[in-house]
């Protein structure tokens, strides 16, 4: 006795499987790998210290080089650049908003062993601001 997939379903629609469908499926795959570099996707972790929040970002297989760290507006910006033929591409990575108690102008970032650590440290006024507001009446 031979056994054989069946070529139809049950209602009666072929079933066969088209082997170029399946070839531009894995083409379409192999472009979207080579445009995010071959990489895993990144994770983020939030912590908020005593004077800063700490951002962890886990990049594994992400050249160092290539990661991006920026500031636009109230947006923390966190990016890869990809390397294709002559064209270096942007990948964003992530985009966070940043909370109003931090102070801007002193972000920074440090990048060991596959880890990149953003510290967003709180403005002077952030926390320990306090202010009566008298009440004028007329």
């Amino acid at each position: 006795m031979e056994w054989r997939l069946p070529s139809k379903d049950m209602n009666g629609a072929d079933m066969r499987v088209d082997k170029n469908a399946s070839k531009r499926l894995a083409e379409t795959a192999n472009i979207v790998n080579t445009i995010n570099g071959g990489t895993v996707f990144p994770t983020f972790k939030t912590t908020t210290e005593k004077d800063h929040y700490r951002l962890e970002v886990s990049v594994p297989t992400i050249i160092p080089d290539d990661i991006k760290v920026e500031v636009n507006g109230s947006d923390l910006m966190i990016y890869q650049n990809v390397h294709v033929n002559a064209y270096t591409l942007p990948n964003m990575l992530g985009l966070i908003k940043i909370s109003a108690d931090v102070e801007l102008e002193n972000i920074h970032a440090e990048y060991e062993d596959d880890l990149l650590v953003v510290i967003m440290p709180f403005s002077e006024l952030s926390g320990g601001f306090q202010k009566d507001i008298d009440i004028y009446r007329h």
